[in-house]
């Protein structure tokens, strides 16, 4: 009787929302055993709540898992109209900052890929960044005009990848996030102006002489049709990457509003809601997510999939999106 008055409800509540969000083949036991180095009695013990974690123990599991203490003890709870949100500031003048955030992006594309249920939901208002991460220059353009707009960033394109390539461990984490995301099943809603964000940054920098070499902005238009040349790929057969993984895409008549990615990992989800040009908010609410679901679902559903079907759609969509590099291409050519 006394082993269950001292049992902590909180702890196995932790615990479980841990477990969840674990990939099938990992063991809550040997990973929460790894980070206390504790043996295997004494982790069973703390996850039936029989024995209580002291505060560090419970920091550095909160941490490790990226459980917020307050949605354990009942600060944020399913009676309450209030969710839990992650959001991690990011400033490209510390380089290890923004390391550490590329590194928790690719754990959750990992942790999806691991999970024989794993799947990837989204609405994509401008074009991903993992679709762009095969092309060097492409990436690194995304990253350099969102260093400019939001942290002043004075100095031209050419600058910027010559500063950033000496982080040699980014290309290892967007490779890694390429990997994964070629081997998730993944439904994409993308609408007829997803290019359009990334082609107006292209003409305004271009415009206003943000290139030192006049070659580059023809290269990354190059870089943006032979994104375009995989993705319909992908949508020619149905599935992308090495090992013929599902992929399905919509397109959609309507403005989507905003850009939602679900991860969908078996039991539990987690969704990011895209922010400015490359940050975003990370919720694991489980309400949330499905009604994000939902919603992402019924949308797809309301479009025309393109992907292994409709092949005069697709090739209209297609042709369209060249038309406006192309476009963008003899403006720079000419001016």
């Amino acid at each position: 009787m006394k082993n269950r008055e001292k049992k902590s409800e909180h702890q196995v509540e932790l615990f479980a929302r841990i477990e969840k969000t674990l990939p099938g083949n990992l063991s809550l036991v040997h990973q929460v055993g790894d980070l206390l180095e504790l043996e295997n009695d004494a982790i069973y013990r703390r996850i039936r709540g029989e024995v209580l974690m002291d505060i560090e123990e419970t920091i550095k599991v909160c941490q490790k898992f990226q459980i917020s203490l307050d949605s354990v003890v009942g600060v944020i709870n399913q009676n309450q109209n209030l969710i839990q949100c992650a959001y991690t500031p990011l400033n490209l003048n510390d380089m290890m900052d923004f390391i550490s955030f590329v590194q928790a992006a690719s754990d959750k594309f990992e942790n999806t890929s691991l999970s024989p249920e794993g799947e990837i939901l989204l609405s994509a208002v401008d074009i991903p960044i993992f679709n762009l991460l095969p092309y060097r220059e492409l990436t690194m353009f995304k990253l350099f005009s969102w260093s400019k707009s939001t942290y002043g960033f004075t100095a031209d394109f050419d600058s910027f990848v010559k500063e950033t390539e000496a982080f040699e461990s980014l290309n290892h984490h967007y490779e890694k996030i390429e990997r994964n995301y070629q081997s998730i099943p993944t439904t994409e809603i993308w609408t007829t102006s997803t290019i359009d964000p990334i082609l107006r940054l292209l003409s305004y920098h271009f415009e206003m002489i943000h290139f030192s070499n006049k070659k580059t902005p023809l290269l990354l238009c190059d870089q943006l049709l032979n994104m375009l040349n995989t993705l319909q790929n992908w949508a020619n057969n149905g599935n992308k990457g090495p090992k013929d993984i599902p992929f399905r895409l919509y397109i959609s008549e309507t403005d989507i509003g905003n850009t939602f990615i679900l991860f969908k990992n078996g039991k539990k989800s987690h969704c990011l809601i895209k922010l400015y040009t490359i940050n975003g908010l990370g919720i694991s609410d489980d309400r949330f997510c499905q009604e994000t679901e939902m919603w992402l679902r019924s949308t797809a559903q309301r479009g025309t999939l393109i992907s292994g079907a409709s092949e005069k759609e697709r090739h209209k969509f297609f042709n369209a999106q060249r038309q406006k590099i192309e476009l963008l291409k003899r403006e720079i050519q000419h001016a």
